[in-house]
């Protein structure tokens, strides 16, 4: 109730400063009916924990959220309690595709290179998943257990190195905006976990050795690496 004793004036002020905003549209359609009758969320991490930004109800599998955008910021689509994507909040219309389990981002700058990103991780990912299959494969075939080794050992070998070349060049090619930043966080959570302390690897010491001064003074990323050193 509070919010209707505004004096005229502020809420004219108010409305001047949120037309001269930049604003996001974030529009989503989808072929599963499922999600019909759900709330979708656009939820950001803060102190560790997610907040939601914006909601709105599923309607014949299309979504639509709207608003002032203070700051560009690398965000989640949630369905319910079901993460659904990443992607980045910025000013233009955001479109996601969500089709029979495969999702597509686009329609902004930022968000056409996070989803080409994500499709060739995705590919490399795949490869890596079916090595595996291809073990069992190969015994069929009547490789030995050395060759089958020796053969996948290298294959994954490679597969690792294609992997950390893409997320390199992908930090190293945004240094000046949100996916640069976001994705080098990634992988310094990532040393985290794999190690258990705050820690980096030769990939990390490599994309900070090539960083501008502005990317290192990032807040979150000047924090670990002044615990890592």
């Amino acid at each position: 109730m509070n919010k209707l004793c505004f004096c005229v004036w502020s809420v004219v002020a108010l409305l001047a400063f949120v037309s001269c905003a930049e604003q996001y549209s974030v529009v989503g359609s989808s072929s599963e009916s499922l999600l019909d009758g759900r709330t979708a969320y656009i939820k950001t991490i803060d102190n560790n924990a997610y907040q939601t930004l914006d909601s709105c109800e599923v309607l014949h599998g299309n979504f639509h959220m709207s608003g002032p955008l203070d700051s560009v910021r690398f965000v989640t689509l949630f369905m319910g309690d079901d993460s659904f994507i990443p992607f980045v909040l910025e000013q233009g219309d955001v479109r996601i595709d969500i089709q029979n389990s495969q999702i597509r981002i686009g329609g902004t700058p930022l968000n056409d290179r996070l989803f080409v990103f994500f499709t060739s991780r995705d590919s490399l990912a795949m490869l890596r998943a079916e090595l595996p299959k291809r073990e069992s494969e190969m015994y069929l075939e009547g490789y030995s257990q050395d060759e089958i080794i020796d053969l996948l050992s290298t294959e994954q070998m490679k597969l690792n190195e294609a992997l950390d070349k893409l997320e390199t060049k992908f930090i190293t090619d945004n240094f000046d905006n949100v996916l640069g930043v976001t994705w080098f966080l990634e992988l310094c959570n990532r040393a985290y976990n794999m190690f258990g302390y705050v820690t980096t690897t030769p990939q990390i010491d490599e994309i900070y050795g090539q960083a501008p001064e502005s990317f290192r003074q990032q807040p979150a990323i000047k924090e670990f690496m002044d615990k890592a050193q």
